[in-house]
């Protein structure tokens, strides 16, 4: 009995060396074939909305940075994109009687695009204060989906991200 035991041990244990049959690998690579194929069209669906998360995310860090740097250096920052038409916006500086851009370009990624109905100037003052008080200002971002973001600068200055159409 002991010896029967053994002998089907060590068959099992022969098989188990000789690794995957044919068979084997070609279902298994039918079932990941059929799994990319459902997934990279949604995969393709969702990019654009990543895409418009981190623009909006990139925008309100760097309202954050210069209203940090604003403070830091007792003086106003601003962040302002060309025109609405613009995919890129500059960091200035308020020096000498008006502002001097501070070599600082940055894009937005590709695909997304400023909205019309934005504001195209972010500032602060030295207090970390909007410079506009009266009224919050909002860049809203859109992507080729027509989905969009806004991002709101409050007029004490703090920054938020809502959810908007474009």
């Amino acid at each position: 009995m002991a010896r029967a035991k053994s002998w089907m041990l060590q068959s099992v244990l022969v098989m188990r060396r000789d690794g995957f049959t044919f068979t084997e690998i070609i279902v298994v690579l039918g079932i990941i074939s059929i799994l990319a194929g459902i997934a990279i069209p949604n995969w393709n669906t969702l990019l654009p909305n990543y895409a418009l998360k981190s623009a909006a995310r990139q925008v309100q860090s760097e309202v954050h940075r210069i209203k940090s740097r604003a403070v830091a250096e007792n003086t106003n920052f601003r962040l302002k994109f060309a025109d609405t038409t613009s995919t890129s916006y500059t960091t200035e500086r308020y020096s000498g009687g008006s502002y001097q851009a501070t070599g600082e370009n940055k894009p937005l990624p590709e695909g997304i695009t400023l909205a019309s109905t934005s504001d195209t100037i972010l500032g602060f003052n030295s207090r970390g204060m909007s410079l506009d008080s009266g009224s919050e200002k909002t860049v809203r971002l859109c992507n080729i989906k027509k989905g969009g973001k806004n991002v709101v600068l409050s007029e004490l200055g703090r920054v938020r991200i809502d959810d908007a159409s474009c």
